[in-house]
C-alpha cells in the first residue's frame, strides 16, 4: 500500500474544489456551486464467535486518538489537559465606510480570548476556536436540543486553499472572476482566503503617534494598519491574530505584519474589494475596552457532541459513515476485532461450505492492519493460503479470485463478479463492499457515465455499517468524499480512521500528519501560536 500523499497539497492546480464556504465574513461571497472537483481515488459477520467482554476504556478515550466529534464535554475537556480559566474580554466597534468615507453601517463585537482558544459569545453560530486541540466547535440545536459540532480546524484551512486554487487557476492568474463577473486582482482573493503562493511585498511605516500604516506601494493606500499599545500577554495576543486569519479577509502578508509583541491593538482597519463590495469598502475596528476574569470553557454542561445528522454533508451516505464511525469510537477497544475473530468467521463460513466468503473474510483483515506481506506469520496470512488451497474447484470461489486479479486490468468485469456478494454481511460483506466501492470509483473517475446505478459512497457506508472498525474503510471514503469536494466531511472521515484502533501502524496516520503538516506549512495563521497546540 502507497504511502503518498492521496492528493498533493502543493500542487495548488490539483486542488480546484467546490467553494463551499464556512466563515461567512470573508468566504460566502467567493462561493460558487459549480466549482469543479478533482480525484484522489485510491488504486487499490457470519462469525460464530464469543461475545467480546466488555473493556473499560473506550475507543474516545485512548490517548493518541484526535479530540474528534466523537468526544462529549468531559473527554474533551480531559483531551485539553490542565488549562488556566483565565480569559481576556475585549469589546470592539467596527464601522464601515465606502472608500470615500461615507458611513455604511457599524455595530459592537465581543472577543473573549481564553488559554488556547477564542470565541465570540454573541455569534449566531457561537464557534469556538480552539487552537490548542485545532478543532472548530460550533453550538447548534438539534430536535432534541443544543449539541456540539466539531470539525478539525485543518478542514477549514483546505477549504480556504481549494477555493484559492479554483479562482486562481492553481495560483496561475493575477486576476480572478468572481461570481457575478466581478473582476479582481489576485491580492484580495488572497486576503479574503488568507492564502498566497508567494509573499507580497509591502511597505511598513509608523507614524509619531505609533499608528502602523502597511501599503503595497509608497504611494498606494494603507490596505491594513493598526494602533499597539502592548494589550494582553503575548500568548494572548498570538490567538487574536490567528481569529483574525478565520474572520477577517486580511491578507496573511499585511497581517504578519502585526506581531504578537505589539499586543492586542487598540484600533486597527483593512481594505476589502469583493463580489460582495467591488467598489471596496475599509472596516475600522475600535477596541471599547478591556477586562479580565474567570470563565469556563464555552462548552455549556448538559450540551452532548453532535450526532452523525448534525453535521452538513454533501451526500447522506456520509452521514451513514459518519455514524457507523462514531459508534465505533464510543464503543469499548475490546469490541474491535482481533485475527482470531477474522478466523472464527473464516472457519464458519467452510463450515457452510463457502470458500468465497471465508476467504472474504479473512481478506477485511487488510482495511484494520494492511495487506498480508510475504513469509508472515500471522493467523489470518497463513489461515488465507489454506482457504486458497481449499477453495479451488468451487466455481464461486474462482469467480472471486478472479474479479480480484481483474481490479487493476479490467474493472468493469471485476466489478460484475464482485457485485454477486455484495449481499453478505458481516466481514465477508464488508470486504465486497469495500471492495466494489474502490472498484467503481476508480471506473467513474476514468467514465463518468460508468455504472450509475452504482454509489461508491454508498458502497463505502455499507462496509462501515458491516465492520464499523476497519480504519482503511474511512480512509478511503475520505479520499472520496475530498475528491467531490467535500473536505470538511473528508476530515471527518480522516479524523475516525486515525482515532480508530490499530491505525498508528497504517499509512492514514502517516498521510493524515504529513498533510496537516503541509497545510500548516502553507497557511500557518489558520492553526494558532504552536505554544498553545
Amino acid at each position: 500500500m502507497s504511502t503518498a500523499l492521496p492528493f498533493p497539497i502543493a500542487s495548488f492546480g490539483a486542488l480546484a474544489l467546490a467553494a463551499v464556504m464556512t466563515c461567512p465574513s470573508q468566504a460566502h461571497a467567493w462561493q460558487d456551486d459549480d466549482a469543479p472537483v478533482f480525484s484522489i481515488l485510491a488504486p487499490a459477520a457470519d462469525a460464530e464467535t464469543e461475545e467480546a467482554p466488555p473493556a473499560e476504556l473506550p475507543q474516545a478515550e485512548r490517548a493518541d486518538a484526535p479530540a474528534g466529534p466523537w468526544l462529549d464535554r468531559a473527554a474533551y475537556l480531559a483531551a485539553r489537559g490542565e488549562r488556566s480559566e483565565d480569559v481576556l474580554r475585549t469589546r470592539w466597534r467596527i464601522e464601515t465606510a465606502s472608500l470615500d468615507g461615507t458611513p455604511q453601517g457599524s455595530e459592537q463585537r465581543e472577543i473573549v480570548i481564553g488559554d488556547g482558544y477564542v470565541t465570540e459569545p454573541g455569534d449566531e453560530a457561537n464557534t469556538v476556536q480552539d487552537f490548542a486541540t485545532g478543532r472548530l466547535l460550533t453550538r447548534i440545536q438539534s430536535l432534541d436540543g443544543p449539541v456540539m459540532r466539531n470539525l478539525p480546524i485543518v478542514a477549514h484551512a483546505h477549504r480556504q486553499m481549494n477555493t484559492f486554487a479554483y479562482y486562481t487557476q492553481g495560483g496561475e492568474l493575477d486576476e480572478v472572476t468572481g461570481p457575478g463577473g466581478s473582476l479582481f486582482e489576485r491580492f484580495w482573493i488572497e486576503a479574503a482566503m488568507g492564502v498566497r503562493l508567494t509573499e507580497v511585498e509591502m511597505e511598513t511605516s509608523e507614524g509619531e503617534d505609533g499608528h502602523v500604516t502597511i501599503r503595497r506601494f509608497s504611494l498606494g493606500s494603507e490596505i491594513f494598519g493598526f494602533d499597539p499599545d502592548g494589550t494582553g500577554s503575548l500568548a494572548q495576543a498570538g490567538l487574536f491574530r490567528a481569529w483574525m486569519r478565520h474572520a477577517l479577509p486580511i491578507h496573511p502578508d499585511a497581517l504578519n505584519r502585526m506581531p504578537a509583541s505589539a499586543g492586542i491593538p487598540e484600533r486597527f482597519s483593512f481594505l476589502v474589494f469583493s463580489p460582495t463590495s467591488p467598489d471596496g469598502r475599509r472596516e475600522t475596528w475600535t477596541r471599547l475596552n478591556t477586562s479580565t476574569g474567570s470563565a469556563a470553557f464555552p462548552w455549556p454542561e448538559n450540551v452532548p457532541p453532535a450526532p452523525a445528522v448534525g453535521y452538513d454533508v454533501s451526500d447522506p451516505t456520509v452521514t451513514r459513515l459518519l455514524a457507523a464511525g462514531l459508534e465505533a469510537m464510543n464503543g469499548p477497544m475490546a469490541a474491535a476485532p482481533t485475527e482470531a475473530t477474522f478466523v472464527a468467521a473464516s472457519q464458519a463460513a467452510q463450515r457452510r461450505a463457502d470458500p468465497a466468503g471465508a476467504y472474504l473474510a479473512l481478506y477485511q483483515v487488510a482495511h484494520h492492519s494492511g495487506p498480508c506481506r510475504p513469509q508472515s506469520q500471522s493467523a489470518v496470512c497463513s489461515r488465507m493460503s489454506q482457504v486458497t488451497a481449499a477453495g479451488l474447484g468451487n466455481a464461486e470461489f474462482e469467480a472471486l479470485m478472479t474479479a480480484l486479479s481483474d481490479m487493476q486490468d479490467d474493472r468493469a468485469a471485476a466489478i460484475a463478479r464482485l457485485r454477486t456478494h455484495l449481499h453478505r454481511e458481516g466481514f465477508a460483506g464488508a470486504a465486497a463492499n469495500m471492495l466494489t466501492a474502490q472498484a467503481v470509483a476508480a471506473e467513474q473517475a476514468a467514465n463518468p457515465e460508468a455504472l450509475p446505478e452504482l454509489s461508491p459512497l454508498a458502497l463505502f457506508a455499507a462496509s462501515a455499517e458491516a465492520d464499523p472498525y476497519a480504519p482503511l474503510t474511512y480512509w478511503h471514503a475520505g479520499r472520496y468524499a475530498a475528491g467531490r469536494g467535500d473536505v470538511e466531511s473528508a476530515w471527518l472521515l480522516f479524523d475516525i480512521a486515525v482515532g480508530l484502533p490499530g491505525s498508528d501502524a497504517l499509512p492514514p496516520t502517516r498521510e493524515a500528519v504529513a498533510m496537516r503538516e503541509q497545510l500548516r506549512t502553507l497557511a500557518p495563521g489558520f492553526f494558532g501560536p504552536e505554544a498553545t497546540r
